[in-house]
């Protein structure tokens, strides 16, 4: 497969990223070794990825904060690689913000952190629980974060190397609704508390992704199991359908990531 090819086969990701994703399994290729990625990637690259049998000889592991991880660490490796000897360069952690005084959320770890100069990329998913933010990242980014992060939102945070058992489950908000139909303006005026026009507002303005796809149509259906970030809002799974209301409205149920 050519590069070309390869990066066609990937919606709304970074060109340089999918560029660097195929030098490295040129790389393991060539070397018959394995090559571990440097970033965490979504859904939607990891998942085709694994569908993906042109690299004949290749095979490729996917390593995320637990099994219902959505970002990914790739490793590219040679076929029946015996990994009884390998330990991957990967960093479980937690970032400690305990206080009796202010609740922390998911973004404000992840904006701190990207504000270090780090690319979203560079760490997993986050799990918060009581002022406690869980990821995974690589060796050289847990440097970073390690010595460089000191508070967020004024808040003093300790930094600490954990081992995998210790990362809790996600961590959900239910959200039942009605709504008129199951297309994005709805559902993202649901999630969010805004009227149908603000949420029209956002999808327009390339505010609101889903399944890591930027989508700009109002009217896209959506289907159970798909995932809506929205910018500033959060991110949500789309749980299921529970049928009718009286006034014949869809009953569904939402799930807010904490």
């Amino acid at each position: 497969m050519n590069k070309k090819t390869f990066l066609s086969l990937f919606q709304s990701i970074d060109e340089y990223i999918l560029a660097n994703l195929f030098e490295d399994i040129l790389l393991s290729e060539e070397i018959s070794y394995p090559v571990e990625t440097n970033l965490f990637f979504p859904p939607n690259v990891w998942k085709i990825l694994a569908q993906i049998n042109s690299f004949k000889n290749l095979e490729f592991k996917f390593i995320g904060i637990n099994n219902e991880s959505e970002k990914r660490n790739i490793i590219i490796s040679p076929k029946d690689f015996n990994f009884e000897e390998f330990n991957p360069d990967i960093i479980y952690f937690k970032m400690d913000c305990s206080n009796k005084f202010k609740t922390l959320e998911h973004k404000d770890f992840l904006g701190t952190i990207m504000s270090l100069g780090l690319k979203r990329e560079a760490i997993g998913d986050i799990i918060l629980k009581d002022n406690i933010a869980y990821s995974i990242t690589k060796k050289d980014t847990f440097s970073i974060i390690e010595k460089e992060l000191k508070e967020i939102n004024k808040i003093k945070v300790s930094v600490k190397e954990i081992i995998s058992n210790e990362i809790p489950p996600f961590n959900f908000k239910n959200i039942s609704c009605t709504v008129s139909s199951i297309r994005l303006d709805s559902i993202v005026s649901s999630c969010t508390n805004l009227s149908r026009n603000e949420a029209v507002s956002l999808i327009e303005n390339g505010q609101v992704l889903i399944n890591y796809i930027l989508i700009k149509n109002k009217s896209f259906v959506l289907k159970e199991k798909d995932i809506i970030t929205i910018k500033k809002y959060g991110k949500f799974l789309y749980e299921e359908e529970m049928g009718k209301s009286k006034k014949d409205k869809f009953k569904i149920l939402l799930k807010k990531y904490i």
